[in-house]
């Protein structure tokens, strides 16, 4: 009935405002964490606060900052764990702690401030996983085998336990049994909500950030294992595009809040993450109010936040005005790339300094002098790019394209295409899917879904003729015509000589999971 219905939401909506509100703070160290801790700390406005400090130093000094401030109050609450990266060695440990906490019912709000390496996606999936799950997948990663399995079983589960949680009272009556029984311990979000993401931005060294090459090992971070192949333009960048809240601190450094380089780097900020509320600060002087219990978070909403997944959402690319020369654009093909067109071209990603030294050169040329274009300088001014493209010798596989600043992959997606599975084999997501892309005109008659689809985000760019050099590193006409098997034999430009292994699927016998998006990132 309406009535029993309207009790189940009030029922929900109680229990939810009696979970702990949780904020995470991420961010490169010396961006401003700290210091953005201890002022919520100071100006807390008699709010009871728990707080765990991550870091990777075997000293704990973030931890020993705060204590030291004496801005710690009788009834708060310091956890300082060490010697592990909050995304993935101590998820575990971060879970059974945070759910201490939530327990003793003697805080307004947790603080969580992650350390500088630490990726926000795997820390909010902490909130969703359950603790069994979580302990098992530490211990597996501990003995280096199976961590990412773990996971994604663990990530799973949560989810159907989500949309038992939704179906009604009986459920809800169902939840309260399991949590008397001592045996069986719950996922975190039964008693914790997170609330906020928030990422703190150093204003005045983002731009070296994203033209930087340096591996998270080479750099001056601290806490990254022999094995963690991340760029810090890489981090940088999955700290921006996770966050709901981001700060652009050090605004003081950059001429102040109105001057143009500011402007200049919240535009392109606001770019990579549209969803994001962006705020300039200084000293990490921020309203409490803005990060704290903002309501903010939403995992759905948080995984389609990046800038790159709004503009494929768009029906279409909606023409912009360029402020700051911060623009996008959606590069979209029937057609697919020849490999060795394609391998010359994405040389030049995200390789800004040149760009820039083109410009002064043109700007201190006199007479001025009519510059031809250089196909390694144009992709220059892309600081990331993402999407799905079609390689002529990988026929039946798509390709995942990604570049963070100088950084650039293409990898298989690990599934094939669904034309090449065959209709016979689709289920009816798969079937619903592609009597969608039918409707839109997306389906070829002869290739099926085989298209590819990248979304670029930069400063400066030429898009007309970013646009017609990728459409002229696709077949040409007699390629095309030439059919498949023509393309087999192509130059493996990407992949030593493995490439033949995606140009035709072999079928479901020989399928292999997909690579999980966070293998390659271990901590030891």
């Amino acid at each position: 009935t309406t009535e029993a219905a309207m009790q189940v939401e009030e029922n929900k909506a109680s229990t939810e405002s009696k979970k702990l509100p949780v904020t995470v703070l991420s961010g490169f160290l010396g961006a401003g964490k700290t210091t953005l801790l201890k002022n919520i700390l100071q100006n807390k406005q008699n709010l009871k606060v728990a707080v765990i400090v991550n870091d990777m130093a075997p000293l704990n000094i973030d931890a020993k900052e705060v204590a030291g401030a004496k801005l710690i109050r009788q009834e708060e609450k310091m956890v300082a764990m060490q010697n592990g990266c909050i995304c993935c060695t101590l998820r575990g440990d971060l879970l059974e702690r945070v759910k201490e906490l939530s327990d003793e019912q003697k805080y307004d709000y947790l603080l969580i401030e992650s350390t500088g390496i630490s990726e926000p996606l795997p820390v909010a999936q902490t909130f969703v996983m359950n603790v069994d799950e979580m302990t098992e997948a530490d211990e597996e990663e501990g003995e280096g085998e199976g961590d990412e399995n773990e996971e994604q079983k663990a990530m799973e589960e949560d989810k159907q336990n989500d949309r038992e949680k939704k179906t009604g009272e009986d459920e809800e009556e169902k939840e309260d049994d399991a949590e008397e029984d001592e045996g069986e311990q719950k996922s975190l979000m039964h008693y914790a909500r997170l609330d906020t993401m928030v990422t703190v931005v150093d204003s005045s060294t983002i731009f070296q950030v994203l033209q930087s090459i340096e591996a998270l090992t080479d750099s001056d971070m601290g806490g990254a294992s022999d094995e963690d192949d991340r760029t810090v333009c890489n981090l940088m960048i999955d700290q921006i595009e996770f966050a709901n809240v981001i700060l652009l601190n050090k605004c003081d450094l950059l001429g102040g809040e109105d001057s143009d380089k500011m402007k200049k780097v919240e535009k392109l900020v606001k770019k990579l993450n549209p969803k994001a509320k962006v705020y300039k600060t200084t000293k990490s002087d921020i309203e409490l109010a803005k990060i704290l219990d903002t309501k903010l978070f939403d995992m759905e909403k948080a995984q389609t936040s990046a800038g790159w997944i709004q503009e494929l959402l768009k029906p279409e690319h909606t023409p912009e005005t360029e402020e700051y020369g911060v623009s996008s654009f959606i590069f979209r093909s029937k057609r697919p790339f020849h490999p060795t067109r394609l391998s010359k071209i994405i040389n030049g990603f995200g390789e800004l300094e040149k760009k820039l030294e083109s410009q002064k050169t043109r700007t201190t040329a006199s007479p001025p002098k009519k510059i031809k274009k250089n196909v390694e300088h144009l992709f220059a001014g892309v600081l990331r790019s993402k999407g799905q493209i079609w390689l002529a010798n990988a026929k039946d596989f798509p390709m995942d394209f990604h570049s963070a600043g100088k950084q650039l992959s293409i990898e298989p997606t690990g599934a094939p295409f669904l034309h090449a599975v065959g209709e016979e084999h689709w289920d009816e997501d798969e079937k619903k899917g592609v009597a969608d892309m039918k409707e839109k005109g997306r389906w070829d008659s002869v290739y099926g879904d085989r298209f590819s689809e990248l979304v670029c985000i930069g400063i400066d760019m030429d898009k007309k003729a970013m646009v017609d050099e990728l459409n002229n590193a696709c077949l040409t006409d007699k390629e095309f015509e030439a059919g498949a098997e023509a393309w087999r034999d192509y130059e493996d430009a990407f992949f030593e000589g493995e490439v033949k292994q995606y140009f035709e699927f072999a079928g479901f016998e020989d399928d292999e999971e997909g690579e999980d998006e966070h293998a390659g990132h271990n901590h030891a």
